[in-house]
Order: structure tokens, then sequence, then C-alpha cells
């Protein structure tokens, strides 16, 4: 449409007066689907809705070409007679809400470590288990999650989240009751339990959408990684010794600042705190953007439990100005407002400006009043290869307090109140160098009133080519409350072995810890990389001096994924065992597959086992012809292709894509048309030996035309059973007609029968 994908779509062809080949049928309802204002066009409305070949007439300059090589329908229709619309806008009409159907996704995970030393040696055993389990109807979504911990000192049961929640498309947004977490735009982050009806960014285009938050840090040697988000846990994974970035943690209501933990294999723990706030977004004049909550307050090892309410706003100004703020009041005397100005200064970048304050009753019921400013800026100049991500500075006067610190210091009397920030500033900013190299700086710095030490995180990263080996130079620097400040550095290279193998190696050098070296070898075992390897051998400095390793075989399978891993070093080793997956019940009955996401997709072509799904590892229908896709993105229109070199002999795919828009938290159905029975490529004569006339007509006996006969009297069958019987006809005559039958019920091969000849008479 107009040099953009629009989508796949099925398009009836007809014949029409004045043209040699057969021409597109285009409906008034499809056009208005595609953007067209059919509203000011008269002559559309008084179309006959069958007459559908003069509906593209009634456009001027309208013009339809189909590309019959690529399979592509390609429309031009003037820029005036369309709607404006950002680009990747998805009509809510064509939002699916997806089947109704149970699911619960699950990952288990069994940790082994041995360790030895001077005072005697020492095991530990542990498991965790996370379960999300959904029931879907409608538009409804019920949620219930939860985690079990379970070792030798302790074992436990962790119901985190249960609520109902559901889109609601007029408001652009979306409601939730139960547990949930207030935004962290304006405010910072707090978690509740009560009604939540914010806005979804995610309904906008792609053009309009925000950012999600990136995790990026070095482990020493190999660890295991958690990040905590407003005290609660939000993931957890096990990574080889060297960087690591984290960018796919599952959306979050809010945001907050993200606990990251590093616990090496040794038992040394190295904590860091990465800021991360959503930006005010950049609004279009006249939309808004907004939430409220309204619930009792909920904290992480806080037994205090007060009424809360929050209510943010954001509205698109002219001039490129967009207004936003909020108000936040709870039980015991706390009471906060916010207001800011985000500014569109067009070649110079966005920033945006806000003043939060607030008024606590403390736990001696003393007033304390303060306020937090804050100045963000971001600009990216693509002349110069430059892209300022991020530039942040914060301050919080002596009085100011967040919902949560003021809820925290009231249950904590007599005891630590935690540390007051006072300042804070945050910085990422990137550089291209020619062609192959780039250079990037990340920073953030908070300066508390009360702490032993201040925090700060910087990383400087260069990265580069020669030929097909790959470079990377990593300095970083890591100071916090809990720990002395620490520098890291590491150089890494990477040498692609062809097809889907890597090999790398990493040197790497902590402060006090001395110089270790590290050779990596990965890459996946398959075509469909669902069997994947690690292995990883070097020796470590310091006290984690000696040899040490680490080896990971992963596997994707229809019905879950399966990860191994062990690693060691001087005096200790760890294993880690790993599976994860997901059931669905639905009308259909019981479907095994991968763990999904938010989203997912099932996939129904009946009676076509073991099909592929591409760009999906280790995904592919069961014998049923049933199959789940993990993941897809809301509101979205997401292709399911299925592998076209398709063999099985009892059944015919149709076509081998669709295409489907599911809404948040869907579970959509994806259906392909499949013809069961046998498919045979057989050869017509007649009883004299003369081959039958190319372009012949085959008809079954009903009269629904099955095939045409090809050139030296081909034809190809498909969907037979058992005995089926065919009529010819390449013309008015009787004998123009000839009739064979076939019979498919003791055949063992379908397709391998090509050539085999039938006599037609």
């Amino acid at each position: 449409m107009n040099r953009q994908t629009f989508g796949v779509r099925e398009i009836e062809f007809t014949s029409q007066e004045g043209k040699e080949d057969a021409q597109p049928c285009f409906t008034v309802a499809l056009l208005k689907e595609m953007g067209v204002k059919v509203e000011a066009f008269p002559a559309l409305q008084d179309l006959d809705p069958a007459n559908c070949a003069a509906v593209l007439r009634a456009l001027p300059t309208a013009e339809a070409h189909y590309d019959q090589d690529k399979n592509v329908l390609n429309l031009s229709i003037a820029q005036a007679a369309m709607d404006r619309k950002a680009r990747g806008a998805i009509a809510p009409e064509l939002w699916d809400n997806g089947t109704t159907a149970f699911w619960s996704s699950y990952r288990v995970s069994h940790n082994a470590a041995r360790f030895s030393g001077e005072a005697g040696g020492g095991a530990s055993n542990s498991t965790f288990a996370s379960f999300r389990n959904g029931f879907n109807l409608g538009a409804w979504r019920l949620r219930a999650n939860g985690s079990y911990y379970g070792s030798a000192a302790r074992s436990e049961w962790d119901l985190s989240d249960l609520y109902a929640e559901r889109d609601i498309a007029r408001w652009r947004g979306w409601l939730r009751v139960g547990d949930s977490s207030t935004p962290g735009n304006i405010f910072y982050a707090s978690r509740f339990r009560g009604v939540l009806l914010q806005s979804d960014d995610g309904m906008l285009p792609d053009s309009q959408r925000g950012y999600a938050p990136v995790v990026r840090g070095v482990a020493p040697s190999n660890a295991k990684v958690t990040i905590r988000q407003n005290g609660y846990a939000i993931y957890t994974t096990f990574v080889p010794a060297g960087p690591f970035v984290i960018d796919d943690l599952f959306s979050t209501p809010g945001a907050g600042d993200l606990e990251v933990t590093i616990e090496e294999l040794g038992g040394r723990t190295t904590r860091l705190s990465q800021p991360f706030s959503a930006l005010p977004t950049m609004l279009r004049e006249g939309t808004w953007n907004y939430s409220f909550a309204v619930g009792q307050h909920r904290q992480a090892y806080v037994d205090d439990r007060p009424l809360m309410a929050q209510l943010t706003l954001a509205h698109g100004l002219p001039l490129g100005m967009t207004a936003y703020g909020g108000l936040t009041s709870a039980q015991g005397g706390y009471h906060a407002g916010a207001a800011g100005l985000a500014l569109n200064l067009r070649e110079l970048g966005a920033v945006s400006a806000d003043v939060t304050s607030s008024r606590t009753q403390a736990a001696d019921g003393g007033k304390l009043v303060g306020a937090a400013a804050r100045i963000q800026y971001a600009k990216a100049f693509p002349e110069m290869g430059t892209d300022l991500t991020l530039a942040g500075y914060r301050y919080n006067s002596d009085g100011y307090r967040s919902l949560d610190e003021a809820v925290r210091e009231r249950s904590e009397i007599g005891r630590f109140r935690g540390y007051e920030r006072m300042h804070e500033y945050q910085l990422w900013l990137s550089q291209r160098i020619g062609k192959a190299s780039s250079l990037s700086f990340n920073y953030y710095g908070i300066t508390y009133r009360n702490a032993p030490r201040n925090a700060s995180f910087a990383q400087f990263s260069f990265s580069s080519a020669v030929g097909q080996v790959g470079y990377a130079l990593n300095y970083g620097v890591n100071t916090s409350p809990w720990q002395k400040r620490q520098s890291t550095v590491m150089l890494t290279l990477s040498l692609p072995l062809g097809g889907r193998h890597n090999a790398s190696y990493t040197m790497s050098r902590i402060q006090g810890q001395g110089t270790a070296h590290d050779a990596n070898l990965s890459g996946a075992l398959t075509d469909d990389y669902a069997l994947t390897y690690a292995v990883q051998a070097g020796v470590g400095g310091g006290s984690q001096g000696g040899g040490r390793g680490y080896a990971a075989v992963g596997y994707a399978s229809p019905v879950g994924q399966a990860n191994l891993s062990h690693g060691y070093n001087a005096g200790a080793s760890n294993t880690n065992v790993d599976f994860s997956g997901a059931v669905v019940v639905d009308s259909k009955g019981v479907l095994f597959g991968q763990n999904i996401g938010e989203t997912a997709v099932i996939v129904e072509a009946p009676g076509a086992a073991n099909l592929i799904v591409e760009a999906y590892p280790g995904v592919r229908t069961n014998s049923a012809g049933r199959a789940l896709v993990p993941s897809a993105t809301p509101y979205r229109e997401n292709r399911i292709s299925l592998r076209p070199d398709f063999d099985n002999i009892e059944a015919m795919l149709g076509r081998n894509v669709a295409t489907v828009v599911p809404t948040r938290g869907a579970i959509v159905v994806a259906k392909f048309e499949t013809e069961l029975g046998r498919t045979i490529l057989v050869v017509l004569k007649s009883p004299t030996g003369a081959t039958i006339p190319f372009g012949s007509a085959i008809h079954e006996a009903d009269g629904k035309q099955r095939g045409i006969v090809g050139p030296v009297g081909r034809a190809w069958l498909t969907g037979l059973q058992g005995v089926s019987r065919f009529t010819v006809k390449w013309g008015g005559a009787s004998e123009q007609h000839c009739s064979f039958e076939i019979d498919t019920s003791a055949q063992e091969t379908g397709a391998d029968e090509a050539g085999k000849e039938l006599i037609c008479a």
C-alpha cells in the first residue's frame, strides 16, 4: 500500500471489461481498513457491494498492479485520499482478543554447588521454580504468579501477583484490579493492591512508542545475576565470565531503580544500582497519557499497608510542548504533587524539567517538607553518528520523601531508615566511528546524605573489527554504599568460524584480583538453532586463581526448553539444570509448548504434523497439527510462517503464512487450511495411449474442479482418500470427456508415485 507493507489478505481476481488479465476485486470495507477516507467519496457510498470492479475506479489516480513472481499486490492511492495516521498504526477493529484458554508457564531450576578450603569443604543445593498462570475469557485476563524456593536451610512459597485486567480500546488504555505498580515516569514507582487505570503506549504506532530498560554489566567469573525492582526479584540468570547484556526483561507496569546483584561462583558478591525511569513521552498536540491508581500500598519487608491514591496526566500542547504532572496521597499524612514541562527543541533535541514536592508526617509526629527537581535531555546527531540517549540530573532536598521512603521510615522506628539520596546523575552516550567502529560511555552517580560512601558506575566501551576478527575493549568503575571502588578492564576478541559457530578470547583484570584469561566457543548444532552449546576454559587471577571452566548446552523442543550448565574454578564448582515450558488448555484440548511470555499464538493446521514454525527454534506442530508460538507483539501484525518444505503424504498445506493482531495478554489462533489425504502426481492417457490434452479440467463426482492437466498429461492430485473417481473435460462434447479412478487405500507413499500412468476412458 503506497510502498508500505500492509499485510496478508485474500483478494479475489475477476474478469473486467476492456482488461486482458483478471483484475483484483477491492471492497469498500477493505479500502476503509487500509485507511482510505471512503466518506469523502460519494461514488463509493452508492456502489453495489457486488460491483467490486468499480470500487477502485471511484478513486482518482488509484492503480493496482500484481507482481505474480513475488505474489505481491501493489496498490497506489493518492495521499489526499488517505486518513492521516502514524506509520505502523493498526485499527482497533483488527485486534484479536484470542481464544478462551487456561495456561500455565513455568520454569524450574536446580542448582548444586560444591566448595572446599582450608576450613574444609561443603555443598549446597537449592531449587527455584516460578509459575505464571492465567485464564483468558474474551478481553479479560486473570493472572496468578508465584514462585518456590527450597534449600537445606529453608523452603517457602510466594504468591507475588494476583490480578485481573483487560484493555479498553476507546481509552487507549487498560484496567487492572489486584496487585500492580504505579508508573514511574513522574513519581517513583510503588507497588500496591487495588485498581489501576492507565494508558497503554503499546497501542501507539511503532513511531510513537517508548523504550525499555537494558541492563549491562561485567561478570568477573561464572556468576548468577539477579535483578530486583522495588524490592522484588524480576529476573535471574547464570552467565559466564565477561560482559553481559540483559534486554529481555518482562514488561512491568511501572518503573523504578534496578538493583543488580552479581554472585560469583567463588562466593564474592557485587551489588550495583541502575536508576531507571521512563522519560515523559513527547505527545502529539491534543493527545493524553494518564494513570489513576487507588488501593493498599505494599512494600517488601514492610508490614505497614496504608491506603493510597495517585493520579498522573500528560497532555500534548502546541509548539511541541508536553505538560505533565500528578498527585499522590496516602494514609498517615503523606501528600505529594508534581508538575513538569517537556519541550521539543527540534535540531537541539528534547528536554524535560519537573519539580515534585512532598509533605510527610514523620514517626515522631513532626512534619517533613521537601522538594525534588529533575531535568533530562536527549538528542541524536545522525550526521555525526552520535546518540545522546539520556542525560539527567535530579536533586532531592533534605525533607523530600517518596511514598516508599515515607512508609518505610514510619515502620522502622529506632532502626536504620535507608539511605537518603541528594543528587543523581545519568548519562548514556554512543558514537559511531567509520563503518565498523563504535564508542560508548555509560555513567550514573548517586550522592547520599547518610551512606558510608556514594554510588557510581561508569563504563567505557570501544568495539571494532579487523577483517573477520572483532574486538572490544571495556573499562568499568563501580562504587556503592556496600562496596569500595573497584575497576575492571576487559579485552575481547571474537572470530566467526563460519555457519553457526563462534570463537572468542577474553582477557580481564579486576582491581586487586589479578589478570584472568578465557577462551570461548559457542554456537548451534542444528540448522534451526534448537540445540546450542557454549564452552569456556581459562585461568583466573588473584584469589580466583587457577584453572576455571564453564560448559552449557541448551535444547529447545516443541514442549519446552532445557538447559544444563557446569562451571568450576579453584576449590568450587556449580551445576545448574533448568527446564521451562508451558501448557495451554482450550476447546481443542491440551497443548504443550515452550515458556510463553505475555502474549502467544496457537498454530492450527489440522492433520499436518511436524510442521516447522520459522523464526522460533524447536517449535513445530504436534500430531494434531497444533503448535504453541511462545511470544507475539500485541497490537501489531505478527506474521506466522510455516517452513514451505513441508513433506507429509497425508496432508496438503493450503498456504504457509498467516497474520494475527493480538491484544495484550491474548492467546490468538493462527489458522492454516489443510487438505487431508494423499498427494500423487499422475500421467493421464487415453485407452489408445494418446496424451490427455493440456489444460483439461479435472472434476470430482460432485462437479467440483480439483485440478488441471499439465504438459504431457501430468496432473497433481491432492486430498486423496480411499477410492476416488474423477471426470476430465476439455470440451462440451461427450467425446471430449473421460473418467478415471485411483485407489490410495493400499498406497504407502504419496508424492513418490510421481509419473504413475492412469487410463482415462
